[in-house]
């Protein structure tokens, strides 16, 4: 029985044998074929190509509504739902173009402005845009009184101000005389869009105007209409059928709330996004040269730099302040720190405004830094605090400027405040030394001038105990010149005096990085952030 049982199982062993050589010897006659690696599918479909996805960050939103808008994200929305009078066309934020206004004149006074409306424009609704909307509209600012108001009232504080003259004609009058190109400015602001009265007053409730309703809603005559808002997921925007200026390529804008820059980052590498919004410096040098990718980088029009004040010694002294410039090694934290995200900028104004002046004649000098420090009376250097906020890449800039100026005899001790802590001591002058940031509103000069310059609207001079008439009055004197070319002369000479007496170190200016896919077509960077057009944006795969 035994043996019976073991020849059996040895016949079937044989035949395992056999079927397996046999199929060895037909996989050498027909070889297999290698496995192919996943393909990584970057195009879009053709469905796709009408639609813009982008991830951002859009936390910062409160509102919609154009007369609450502040915010990057809202105003960045708001601009594609709205037109205004006037408007920047990018890349050129120096000379105001028109919009809804065909034409203007100005008073010999510069204080009475006849904006001309443009016929034929309506509103997503198909009502038609005229003198009325607009009165509505720049009064519904001043009556609502939100936050970002002060940009027109600054100028125009009575609702009575903005009137009538016909039905295609608006007159504003300001309070006070200031340079055409620096009132005009300010109306390319979210605050300048026009709204469809009709609309916005069918919605209105309890004296608001409409603005509960405008938080998630649009009435407006812009490129895009306000599908829907779902906080904390996405803003989307479809193409508005009425749209003066002819449809846009683009159907539809999704904005998908992204608030991590890594999942920003594997997004775009996947294709599942058109445009990432918010990647970090070692980011965008992992992208570097990837296939697929395009990386778009702009100035923008935010300073970041040290604050002195003068009114803790020795930051009195203005040969102590110059040492402080000449000890740091601005390359360094541009290029090292940076990874490139910067530009070194030594001046108040940002390049791309008008007035700015690329002078940079500071560098890292450890001779002239002593040098002034001895002739300033302090050959020993002296002690004084640098408060910082505790993040990237705020702590390491401190820590490199900590050591930077050990070499002049300088010992800095870091003090670390959250953002929130720091600014609220520093309004009340209550800093030595700060590291800190300026953003610009809008794209005129003046923001930045009267902040660095005038002590006497108690912004950054004022912080810092600068009390210097000359600059002050050259802030206002240029505020009201009227001829272009004599204005930007103003703030360069401004610049200059800053420069050399100021209570500033001005570090750098931030380069925004926008990494779009290669499909992406028609964009054109904006260093505000607010004034991209995606009208002008379609999709088209290949060359």
């Amino acid at each position: 029985m035994k043996k019976g049982v073991s020849k059996t199982v040895w016949t079937i062993a044989l035949i395992i044998v056999v079927v397996v050589i046999a199929a060895v010897a037909l996989m050498i006659q027909k070889p297999v074929k290698p496995a192919q690696p996943a393909q990584n599918v970057t195009a879009p479909s053709p469905t796709a190509l009408d639609t813009l996805i982008i991830a951002m960050d859009t936390s910062d939103a409160v509102s919609l509504d154009p007369a609450r808008a502040y915010e990057f994200a809202s105003c960045l929305v708001a601009n594609q739902l709205y037109d205004k009078l006037v408007d920047f066309e990018l890349p050129d934020l120096v000379h105001v173009k028109p919009e809804v206004a065909e034409s203007w004149e100005v008073s010999p006074d510069n204080r009475i402005y006849t904006f001309h409306i443009r016929k034929g424009i309506k509103f997503a609704s198909g009502n038609e845009l005229n003198a009325d909307a607009v009165v509505y509209s720049l009064q519904r600012v001043i009556k609502l009184k939100q936050t970002a108001a002060w940009v027109l009232t600054q100028f125009v504080s009575k609702p009575e101000q903005i009137e009538k003259v016909d039905n295609y004609t608006v007159r504003i009058t300001l309070d006070r005389p200031v340079a055409p190109s620096f009132f005009l400015a300010t109306l390319t602001f979210t605050t300048g869009a026009i709204v469809d009265p009709k609309v916005v007053e069918a919605h209105a409730k309890g004296g608001d105007m409409g603005s509960d309703w405008m938080t998630d809603h649009s009435a407006g005559s812009g490129p895009y209409i306000l599908e829907s808002w779902e906080r904390e997921s996405q803003i989307v925007l479809v193409a508005n059928p009425n749209y003066w200026k002819g449809a846009p390529p683009l159907k539809k804008i999704i904005i998908k709330h992204v608030p991590e820059p890594t999942d920003q980052l594997l997004l775009i590498k996947k294709g599942d996004v058109d445009i990432a919004w918010d990647l970090q410096a070692d980011q965008i040098a992992q992208l570097a040269g990837t296939s697929g990718i395009v990386i778009e980088k702009v100035e923008g029009l935010r300073l970041i730099y040290i604050g002195m004040n003068v009114a803790v010694k020795p930051l009195d002294n203005v040969k102590v302040r110059q040492a402080i410039r000449y000890s740091i090694d601005y390359d360094s934290i541009v290029s090292n720190i940076l990874k490139g995200m910067a530009i070194k900028w030594q001046t108040i104004i940002p390049k791309g405004l008008l007035g700015a002046d690329p002078n940079t004649p500071y560098y890292k000098n450890i001779t002239m830094a002593k040098k002034l420090l001895a002739e300033a009376g302090y050959p020993n250097g002296f002690e004084i605090e640098l408060t910082t906020p505790p993040t990237y890449p705020q702590i390491d800039i401190a820590t490199k400027i900590q050591s930077d100026l050990a070499e002049a005899g300088i010992k800095v001790k870091i003090v670390q405040m959250t953002q929130s802590e720091m600014y609220e001591k520093y309004r009340k002058q209550g800093l030595q030394l700060v590291l800190a940031g300026w953003g610009t509103d809008y794209p005129d000069p003046d923001d930045n001038a009267e902040a660095f310059g005038n002590y006497r609207v108690k912004q950054l001079a004022w912080r810092n105990s600068w009390y210097d008439d000359y600059a002050a009055n050259l802030t206002e004197k240029a505020a009201l010149e009227p001829d272009l070319n004599k204005r930007d002369a103003m703030y360069k000479n401004l610049s200059e005096y800053i420069l050399e007496n100021g209570p500033f170190v001005i570090l750098y200016q931030q380069v925004h990085p926008y990494v779009l896919r290669d499909w992406v077509k028609g964009f054109v960077p904006d260093p505000t952030f607010f004034y991209l057009d995606f009208s002008k944006i379609y999709k088209k795969v290949g060359s």
